[in-house]
């Protein structure tokens, strides 16, 4: 997911778990309600906040990256641009792409696609 914040705490708050909800049945981060993701593993999330990168730079401390990159560079292309300064990577989601495209308090967030690993 690429993304347009205004902070770096902007984007942690928006991926955050909140713990009380999850023991009340809710989805339990704003990322989840927006993109009707209900759980991810947080040892699976990275984001990263860089107003200083653009395009593709933005991906380039990320796990897994040197092998990733290119096949990301090759069926994404289209979908970068140099308006995003924030990315939102979760590995062995399995996510449908019903929701694209958020816009709301903590930023502009596009779902560009997902990929297996392997």
């Amino acid at each position: 997911m690429v993304c347009k914040v205004n902070s770096e705490q902007k984007l942690e708050e928006y991926v955050d778990l909140d713990y009380d909800k999850v023991e009340n049945d809710e989805i339990p981060f704003e990322l989840g309600c927006d993109f009707l993701i209900s759980w991810y593993d947080e040892d699976f999330l990275e984001i990263s906040y860089k107003p200083e990168d653009k395009g593709w730079d933005l991906l380039k401390e990320h796990s897994y990256m040197e092998d990733l990159r290119p096949g990301l560079i090759e069926r994404f292309q289209d979908e970068m641009d140099d308006k995003f300064n924030s990315v939102i990577l979760i590995y062995n989601l399995d996510y449908d792409g019903n929701v694209k495209e958020v816009e709301n308090q903590y930023g502009y967030f596009k779902f560009i696609g997902s990929f297996k690993y392997r």
